[in-house]
């Protein structure tokens, strides 16, 4: 990417991933478009993955979906292999920096909390009058990419204001996620994992601004906060993207997103 590519986002993407903002802040050369482009920034509203494909096939060598919906992404995987084209998914929370597989002391942290826990909770808040599917599709990611496994999904509860639903972990503890649809809270989603000993806990914020994620662990030997990192969901997209394209190495997102689908279809239907 050292020649200076082009950039072009739909309306909605413009609006729900900050598109120009994140852009400008990259340190790399990058120019707005109207039309075609080099990268291209979509919603992940119902038809994005047809949307991306398109955008593919039109020339686009990167595409970043912001907030994608539960989706079958076969068909685009596979557009993007034959093209060369890396896809990137811009997610709320589970596209925190703090999440990365990079990070490797939050993971060895997660990690330990899960194979020892004893019950993971957690909840997930939206605005009042947001779609409740979008938002389990959003907390469901989270979950995933905090490395817990989970299965024997089961919907407790349904109503205009959120959910319930239930799983259990591999080592056989209960999991329980709540989401809220309220405007006295902002978009945040927080994972609490229990063991016998003592707690882990992951405080994802909306990437509305650079509000840094926390996770935080208590045992025996007393509490510890991680260190903050200080960029949005949005901009790690991005940089996943920009890293994508330099080494030529394609990323697991697509495929990591049929998991999630079939489980929120499983847990909607």
């Amino acid at each position: 990417m050292t020649a200076q590519l082009s950039v072009q986002a739909d309306a909605d993407a413009e609006a729900a991933g900050a598109v120009a903002a994140v852009v400008s802040s990259l340190p790399v050369s990058l120019k707005p478009a109207d039309a075609a482009a080099d990268l291209v920034a979509i919603a992940g509203s119902t038809g994005w993955t047809g949307r991306a494909g398109a955008a593919i096939r039109h020339g686009a060598k990167g595409v970043v979906v912001v907030s994608p919906q539960a989706e079958d992404a076969v068909a685009l995987a596979a557009v993007a292999k034959e093209n060369g084209a890396a896809v990137v998914l811009d997610q709320q929370w589970a596209g925190n920096p703090v999440l990365a597989e990079t990070q490797k002391d939050v993971r060895d942290l997660l990690a330990g909390s899960v194979a020892e826990a004893v019950l993971v909770d957690s909840v997930a808040y939206a605005a009042a009058g947001s779609d409740a599917t979008a938002l389990l599709t959003e907390h469901l990611a989270a979950i995933l990419k905090c490395g817990i496994e989970v299965s024997g999904w089961k919907s407790v509860q349904r109503t205009p204001h959120g959910y319930v639903v239930a799983g259990r972990l591999s080592n056989g503890a209960p999991l329980s996620l709540h989401g809220i649809l309220t405007s006295s809270e902002p978009a945040t989603a927080k994972v609490a994992i229990l063991t016998a000993s003592g707690r882990a806990d992951v405080v994802l914020p909306d990437p509305s601004a650079a509000w840094p994620a926390q996770v935080r662990t208590v045992t025996a030997d007393g509490a510890k906060t991680l260190p903050s990192l200080y960029e949005t969901a949005h901009r790690h997209a991005w940089t996943r993207l920009r890293d994508q394209l330099l080494s030529g190495i394609p990323g697991s997102d697509l495929e990591h997103f049929a998991a999630l689908t079939a489980t929120v279809r499983q847990l909607t239907d």
